[in-house]
């Protein structure tokens, strides 16, 4: 009997932990389609000139209006490392280089967060 129930215990916890890893599968295959959407669409709205101001717009906006040659490197905004996962969830507060630069070939580092917050004072 005490053999049945760790065994069923353990059965539990197997299928728990499969869950889990399944939903982190699922997470990180829908930020990289939803990523990689990002980047086709950055393709057709690219001008490959100078660095547009994309302050204060939605992260897919600003992605849209970024060239698709440049790196896009993000800052958490508040501070506290989160990563980008939906970018459809995020806003810009800040950016380098500033807006009118050369980008061809130039790393890009916008300073987000997460729409419902504020963006702090000086960021970016």
């Amino acid at each position: 009997m005490v053999n049945d129930n760790l065994t069923t215990k353990n059965h539990t916890l197997t299928a728990k932990n499969r869950t889990a890893r399944t939903r982190t599968a699922q997470a990180g295959t829908a930020a990289a389609l939803a990523l990689s959407a990002l980047a086709l669409a950055g393709l057709a709205h690219a001008d490959g000139h100078t660095m547009p101001d994309v302050t204060g717009r939605g992260l897919v906006d600003a992605f849209q209006t970024l060239d698709y040659d440049t790196g896009i490197r993000f800052r958490d905004g508040r501070g506290a490392g989160r990563h980008v996962l939906w970018p459809a969830s995020w806003k810009v507060c800040g950016q380098q280089p500033a807006p009118g630069t050369p980008l061809k070939g130039r790393q890009i580092t916008l300073t987000v967060v997460k729409d419902e917050e504020r963006c702090a004072p000086g960021a970016g």
